[in-house]
């Protein structure tokens, strides 16, 4: 047989590096699906490999990288090597590439992948957290390998997690690669690159440069916080010993539960900490007020702390009473009303940027849920890891409903120095 000759951007050489876990991410035109799918052809050319090409979800053929393949076998000149047949493409040697949707398996189907070599995993900002923990086991033969193309869309997707968090593992390899390491990219794409910096410079960053999914569609509050970044409202805010603080919870039920910590001057809520754990109880919570240096004011709550545990025979406010945390549970209201509320509050808010980060983001990418069915967002919220700072902070802005109900002041009417100027907020 012929050797194979493949052109390879250089930004993406690292992932030709024996890895177990391979991810290249970045934004339209980086050629990342085109780098493993002329790769998955080289390697069942050279020898016999069984691949599986997966998505999260996969509802025909026509989603999958199936076509992108056949163009790489063409290219390449292996036609008379490859037969393509419907779900299937066969390799004179025996390679066999499939293409699935994750979401078509279960713990037992999985296994139906144990003896093949290779799984590509293109969208991989959409795999979910249990598809990532089932696939990871299964492709267990000697010399197998994962691979990871994505468009990242948050820092809390999974894939982005496991290459680009905390312990990432010795076995992994990620490069980041976008329009700019191409060679090749077209001139058709860079007028279409252009053309959306142009229209909205933010979201063209996200599409091509790579960059995280700052105003995710359908949320909530993402522009009023892009807003308080441009105001410079995001940046060191040090706790003022001489203001007490609010704290607003959304308490879980074998969930998480989070808190926000702020300080009211004048029309100004200055948020200062946030804390969300989950699998602890009340105790824990109560311990981590305890532990910081702050003098609390009222602690807000919602209306279902007062349901009382079956167990105990006492509600969640007459426990955390007994733990030193005497709290006010707010009225129900609907959860339109409270985002409102916090629509009206937000352009008051100053955020520590580093105490504040986790809930920032969660803030940023609560959305609306959205009917695939129909194709438009329902008037709900969708439930996910995201709900419970957002619930909290809602909580909050009930909770001072002089600073969530009255006008906003003007956002460029120099804040900073109806407080003491640069005393308290610095970079």
């Amino acid at each position: 047989m012929s050797t194979l000759k493949i052109d390879v951007p250089r930004a993406l050489k690292p992932l030709l590096a024996a890895k177990r876990y391979k991810g290249a991410y970045g934004g339209r035109g980086g050629a990342k699906s085109h780098f493993f799918a002329e790769q998955l052809v080289a390697r069942c050319f050279a020898r016999k490999t069984r691949a599986v090409c997966i998505r999260e979800v996969q509802n025909s053929l026509r989603e999958s990288v199936r076509q992108l393949i056949i163009d790489k076998i063409a290219k390449l000149g292996l036609e008379s090597f490859f037969e393509v047949v419907e779900a299937e493409i066969r390799g004179a040697n025996g390679s066999l590439i499939i293409f699935k949707g994750m979401q078509a398996y279960n713990a037992e189907t999985i296994k139906s992948l144990e003896g093949f070599d290779i799984a590509w995993v293109e969208e991989a900002q959409t795999l979910s957290a249990v598809s990532l923990r089932m696939l990871r086991p299964t492709i267990r033969n000697d010399d197998s390998e994962l691979w990871f193309s994505w468009n990242p869309r948050h820092k809390f997707d999974p894939v982005d997690r496991f290459f680009r968090g905390e312990g990432t593992s010795p076995e992994a390899i990620s490069v980041r690669v976008n329009w700019s390491d191409n060679p090749w990219f077209p001139d058709v794409l860079r007028k279409e690159m252009e053309d959306d910096y142009q229209r909205d410079n933010v979201m063209a960053d996200h599409v091509w440069g790579g960059g995280y999914e700052i105003i995710a569609e359908g949320s909530y509050y993402a522009k009023l916080i892009s807003e308080a970044e441009q105001d410079e409202r995001i940046g060191r805010i040090p706790y003022d010993p001489i203001l007490q603080v609010y704290t607003a919870w959304d308490l879980g039920i074998g969930d998480s539960t989070a808190i926000w910590f702020a300080q009211v001057t004048g029309m100004e809520c200055r948020l200062i900490d946030y804390y969300e754990a989950s699998g602890v109880g009340l105790d824990h919570y109560a311990g981590v007020l305890r532990s910081k240096p702050y003098a609390y004011a009222e602690h807000l709550l919602p209306h279902d702390v007062m349901v009382s545990d079956l167990s105990t025979g006492r509600t969640r406010l007459q426990t955390l009473a007994s733990l030193g945390i005497h709290a006010r549970a707010l009225n129900r209201d609907s959860v339109d009303d409270g985002i409102n509320a916090v629509r009206n509050l937000l352009p008051k808010c100053w955020f520590d940027a580093k105490k504040c980060e986790d809930g920032l983001d969660k803030l940023r990418l609560y959305r609306r849920e959205y009917d695939e069915k129909l194709r438009t967002f329902k008037e709900r919220p969708l439930h996910d890891f995201t709900s419970h700072a957002a619930d909290a902070f809602r909580y909050l802005a009930r909770g001072l409903p002089e600073l969530s109900t009255s006008r906003p002041r003007d956002r460029y009417s120099g804040n900073r120095q109806s407080t003491g100027g640069s005393s308290w907020m610095s970079a």
